[in-house]
């Protein structure tokens, strides 16, 4: 009897691994075999946009942004102005100027005020507060034409009409790089 056991028991057990490792199963409703299939749900989506946004799509979202070599935010920052950069140089003679300069970068904003007629200068905190309500009425972008970008900024920053040269450099939230020159 104890051999009859075994001779049963042995198949049998080899057939419950054999049935383990299959990729096969028995339906309970009437002992038929069923192929199961695998079935991979993960949704993976990348987006790449202009503005440097990768979002991976796995069941969890992730939003990384990018930065350029220099370790300038890339477009994906929500920019207080629709630039992050704005250079701006006004020459009245060879020893008086208007200069601003404005970065926005990852790590903070550099901004820096230089008004050699009015013996200004200020840097960081002090020149944003100064800058600031003046930054907010800029309301150009990279399609706006030259002279109406150049008339639109003199008359923010009240530069005087009397200047040898005027120069501009904007870098738009969108990545666009103008310049804007005009000379007397």
């Amino acid at each position: 009897m104890k051999n009859w056991k075994m001779a049963l028991g042995v198949p049998l057990l080899f057939g419950m691994l054999y049935g383990c490792g299959s990729d096969k199963a028995t339906d309970d409703t009437g002992g038929t075999t069923v192929k199961q299939e695998e079935t991979d749900t993960n949704t993976n989506t990348d987006t790449n946009t202009d503005t440097n946004t990768n979002t991976d799509t796995n069941t969890n979202t992730d939003t990384n942004k990018d930065t350029n070599n220099n370790g300038q935010a890339g477009t994906t920052q929500n920019l207080p102005y629709n630039f992050a950069e704005f250079s701006l140089d006004v020459d009245y003679s060879p020893t008086e100027s208007y200069e601003v300069d404005y970065e926005y970068e990852t790590t903070g904003v550099e901004v820096e005020l230089d008004d050699d007629r009015n013996n200004v200068k200020l840097r960081g905190d002090e020149a944003l507060a100064k800058l600031e309500p003046m930054f907010k009425k800029l309301k150009f972008d990279a399609s706006t034409p030259n002279d109406e970008v150049i008339d639109h900024v003199i008359s923010v920053f009240g530069i005087d009409k009397n200047y040898t040269s005027f120069e501009l450099e904007v870098k738009f939230a969108d990545g666009t790089e103008k310049e804007y020159n005009k000379t007397k």
